[in-house]
């Protein structure tokens, strides 16, 4: 009976701006074979990596890898929540927020030694109105872009900032109540983002104290001001500090309700949709378990 783990590579060959066609050969290449015995799925539609996930959760996988973006992530990782089955990651998006919070970065080849050589955690996951996610979600102006950018079939960071753009000059901030934990707050905002986890991607971190383990989700609202104040702040992103900035108010909460006075976007691990007038966030503590780099235990905050 052998003793080697059994994983899976479930690879979106559509996510991110590049070619997925040298992946396999770079599996072959580096993974430890002495550890694992592997296969390898391609997915051939939207949502088909949760089927594949959960075929591979049937067949007593024990990893299943997520090749892809944060969307990819998203739909192996629900399938994976409360499992004895452990994501891992090859960061293959444009964003790759949920890979980045993690300490996984952009390289693939990095990602695979972290999956011959990482530790397992477990960590915690979300949902808002029955829709799963992992690392962030929320309404308002990162909504809408995401939206949009979905319709766009050109990826990466320039069409998302082209797009932000164009969307910047005739947005409007939305008027929200936030029941958070029983306590309600009221107000016109330009974003509500709720995040288990820290990063958009593109090394935007826009819940720098987020933490995947506290069983409390974070949400950041960006109040309504300016058009100047944003783009004046969006330097916050990429230094973590935009929870000091006074455009911006922060709060912890395990139960997060919000009601919107008009119809809105939502973004959901970097989907975008049309959302509902009232939305209920709500956390499972230590309900999926993660590979990561095993220095990323030691030295940072998940």
């Amino acid at each position: 009976m052998s003793s080697k783990k059994k994983v899976v590579f479930i690879i979106n060959p559509f996510s991110g701006t590049s070619a997925k066609e040298s992946t396999p050969q770079l599996i072959a290449r580096m993974i430890d074979r002495d550890k694992y015995d592997y296969s390898i799925k391609f997915t051939k539609y939207a949502g088909h990596a949760i089927s594949l996930a959960k075929q591979a959760v049937e067949n007593n996988t024990d990893i299943v890898v997520a090749v892809g973006g944060d969307g990819s992530v998203n739909e192996v990782a629900k399938s994976l929540v409360g499992t004895d089955a452990c994501l891992a990651i090859l960061p293959g998006g444009s964003g790759n927020g949920f890979a980045m919070h993690l300490g996984l970065g952009r390289d693939q080849e990095k990602a695979i030694d972290f999956l011959n050589n990482g530790s397992e955690i477990i960590v915690d996951t979300c949902s808002v109105n029955n829709r799963f996610f992992a690392n962030v979600a929320g309404i308002g102006f990162d909504a809408r872009i995401a939206f949009m950018t979905k319709k766009n079939k050109k990826r990466g960071f320039l069409p998302y900032l082209i797009t932000s753009l164009q969307e910047s000059k005739k947005f409007k901030p939305a008027s929200l109540e936030i029941e958070i934990d029983g306590k309600t707050i009221k107000g016109e905002y330009a974003a509500a983002v709720v995040a288990n986890a820290s990063m958009y991607g593109y090394h935007f971190t826009i819940a720098p104290e987020a933490s995947l383990q506290d069983g409390i989700m974070n949400i950041i609202l960006i109040k309504k001001s300016p058009l100047h104040r944003y783009f004046l702040s969006s330097y916050r992103f990429l230094n973590r500090s935009l929870h000091l900035s006074r455009i911006t108010e922060s709060y912890q909460g395990r139960a997060i309700n919000i009601k919107l006075s008009d119809r809105d976007y939502l973004h959901v691990d970097g989907e975008g949709y049309e959302s509902d007038l009232k939305l209920e966030f709500s956390i499972s503590p230590k309900s999926l378990k993660v590979i990561v780099p095993q220095n990323r235990t030691a030295n940072w905050k998940l």
